[in-house]
């Protein structure tokens, strides 16, 4: 079966212009040449490239006119072309631009080609210089995709102030005519924008984006940008929005949120969501998540259940200091056993900073709970340690002051 991609590009010179036909003079094609082209043709579709390039050299030998000799030329690129050999593909192009009689069309179709393949060649210079020309030859009938051409080529060399006007351009010419501009051109422009961090004009292209394609990536783009402007309230809404509308699944996106809903002084919210995208799996419980989701519930004045999300890191963790961390919320919450049981926890895990710490919070504990003589031993540990030994020996006169005053208490 012909494929029909082929057939539309070794035959754009033939029929590129078919409505300019009838307005300029198109030399022809000899029936040898022809017949020559036609046979190549068949190898073209059986993708028999090095044949192919073999046969257009020989037939390159031949007596030809310009026109012919253009049409050959752009078949020899474009076999270039489907092996990469995008140098000699090139050169073929530019060689077809240098025959003589060749009708407007076919250069202004000689031209785009030759720009796209410096463009994929990585020749932005030379695509530059090709974009130019075609422009130029499209005086009377500019076209905007030759404009998106230059403008790949200012990107190409990373010069994206000049790159602007002719995206522009090029939308524009599409609005003026009533069709919908181009996703990948506004994508182009968008990006164009954000590489010069002029955040605010990307910030229209994108408002534009998401009118004309509506889709959650671009919703999320503008969110962060209006972040980066330093709009964070229409960044949060945005991201509710697809958040209430269910669009909103990907863990960094969720992510944003929730620290969104921190900087913006809603822990709750930014506990709850934690939570539920966690126990769903579309936040991934590691340690460093719950520890996040244990800080906001503090923040919102749930300490209860700060604690569990704290607990379940802490276990995660490769040292005590999370359990210690533990110890000391369930000691805010009256809760004397929980916190001991912490407290040795992160004694037994190991890797404290101060380990005197812990001992101090054992004895705390078992001293609120009225466990005296434990309490003691506790303490006489926590004094060991030269970073805890005043609260400690504090702590021990408190001690043997209670007991003191309970054995006075008791009866003989």
């Amino acid at each position: 079966m012909i494929k029909l991609r082929t057939l539309l590009f070794c035959s754009i010179l033939l029929c590129a212009c078919s409505g300019a036909i009838a307005k300029e003079s198109v030399p022809g094609i000899s029936k040898k040449t022809y017949d020559a082209i036609t046979e190549i043709q068949v190898k073209i579709d059986a993708e028999q490239w090095q044949q192919v390039r073999d046969d257009l050299v020989i037939l390159l030998e031949r007596n030809m006119n310009g026109y012919e000799r253009a049409h050959v030329l752009n078949m020899l690129g474009y076999a270039y072309f489907q092996v990469n050999d995008y140098e000699k593909a090139l050169n073929s192009y530019v060689e077809a631009l240098q025959q003589d009689g060749l009708p407007a069309s076919q250069v202004r179709s000689l031209l785009t080609t030759a720009s796209q393949v410096a463009l994929a060649a990585g020749k932005y210079s030379e695509a530059e210089k090709f974009a130019l020309r075609l422009l130029a030859a499209e005086d009377e009938a500019p076209q905007p995709q030759s404009q998106v051409i230059l403008a790949q080529a200012y990107m190409g060399m990373e010069d994206y102030a000049k790159a602007v006007p002719p995206l522009q351009k090029a939308l524009q010419m599409q609005r003026d005519t009533g069709a919908k501009p181009r996703e990948n051109w506004m994508l182009m422009l968008s990006s164009v924008y954000y590489s010069l961090e002029d955040f605010a004009s990307m910030r229209d292209v994108l408002y534009e984006m998401v009118t004309l394609y509506p889709k959650e990536r671009y919703l999320i783009n503008l969110a962060a940008l209006h972040g980066q402007l330093g709009d964070t309230d229409k960044q949060m809404a945005l991201i509710e929005a697809l958040l209430d509308d269910q669009k909103l699944e990907k863990s960094y996106h969720l992510m944003s949120l929730v620290n969104l809903f921190l900087a913006k002084g809603l822990p709750y919210k930014a506990a709850d969501l934690l939570k539920t995208e966690m126990d769903n799996g579309r936040i991934e419980t590691t340690r460093a998540h719950l520890e996040m989701q244990s800080q906001a519930w503090y923040m919102a004045g749930e300490e209860d259940k700060a604690i569990p999300p704290l607990a379940a890191a802490a276990a995660m963790s490769d040292d005590g200091e999370l359990y210690l961390r533990v110890a000391r919320l369930y000691m805010d919450n009256y809760q004397w056993q929980p916190a001991e049981k912490a407290a040795r926890k992160a004694i037994e895990k190991g890797g404290l900073r101060n380990e005197g710490n812990a001992w101090l919070v054992v004895g705390m504990a078992l001293a609120r709970g009225d466990k005296l003589a434990g309490a003691r031993s506790a303490f006489i540990e926590a004094a060991s340690h030269e970073q805890t030994e005043k609260w400690a020996r504090q702590w021990l006169s408190f001690v043997d002051n209670e007991q003191k005053r309970i054995a006075a208490l008791t009866p003989r």
